[in-house]
């Protein structure tokens, strides 16, 4: 049975609509020898305002966070690809969304105290 992912602020789901886009600036992010060419991505989850996706790796069965905002040297090539984390099980993805959904009450809590 599938465990259900809870998506809380600042994370959020990829309206349906911009999911074949999402999936064609992926894959020109990568460079054309690159592993995950080969495998069957779906970006279902992004950050909000930023452009951080986690994506469903179908090959897999495994879940990427792809960060464009952070890029690395592919190998010891010219290209660049987004910062990658790869999440070893459902467990692990939910206390990332989690940390980041609580950090990002932290940061509000002084704004809404100096109200």
């Amino acid at each position: 049975m599938d465990e259900t992912l809870e998506i809380k602020s600042p994370w959020t789901m990829v309206p349906m609509e911009y999911i074949d886009l999402c999936i064609a600036e992926i894959r020109n992010a990568l460079p054309p020898d690159h592993p995950l060419q080969e495998h069957a991505l779906y970006p279902g989850i992004k950050w909000e305002r930023r452009p951080i996706f986690i994506v469903d790796d179908d090959t897999t069965g495994g879940w990427i966070r792809m960060d464009f905002e952070q890029k690395k040297r592919w190998r010891k090539t010219k290209f660049k690809v987004p910062a990658m984390q790869v999440f070893k099980d459902h467990s692990e993805l939910a206390a990332i969304i989690e940390r980041d959904h609580l950090a990002e009450l932290a940061a509000w809590r002084p704004a809404a105290a100096e109200e």
